[in-house]
């Protein structure tokens, strides 16, 4: 199980630089998606990156946070 302080920092860190964030953890997006998260998202499922199964357990994670995405 994850630490919820450690899930909280990332999350944070997430909010304040999305690209850098994803840079830091080695998933490229390109720039052309730096203002477009559902862009970002399809990119990522679309290269293979991300399944929807993925997509679908950090959307649900995100909302037990509290936080809606896409």
């Amino acid at each position: 199980m994850i630490n919820p302080t450690v899930m909280n920092n990332q999350a944070n860190m997430f909010r304040q630089n999305p690209l850098g964030f994803l840079l830091q953890h080695n998933i490229n997006i390109p720039d052309e998606y730096a203002n477009n998260p559902q862009g970002a998202v399809q990119y990522l499922m679309n290269t293979g990156r991300m399944s929807q199964q993925t997509f679908e357990s950090l959307r649900n994670r995100a909302a037990q946070m509290g936080v809606s995405i896409l």
